[in-house]
């Protein structure tokens, strides 16, 4: 026999850039970043998580690879 109950899901309302905090429409790609550091890590156990538009990721690559 199996038994159901029904709970409510938890569910994304609206996804917000976290570099310029534009509303991310649901049509729109994205970067979508979580990351858990690691016991030898300067941030022990810590979870992060992070929505960035695809305008910001631009902004945020460009400098990436350039010799300083």
């Amino acid at each position: 026999m199996r038994e159901y109950a029904l709970r409510p899901q938890e569910s994304v309302v609206r996804i917000v850039c976290d570099c310029c905090g534009k509303e991310i429409k649901e049509q729109d790609d994205h970067l979508h970043i979580e990351k858990t550091w690691g016991y030898f890590s300067r941030k022990d156990g810590a979870h992060h998580q992070w929505d960035i538009c695809e305008d910001c990721y631009d902004k945020w690559t460009a400098g990436f690879g350039q010799k300083k």
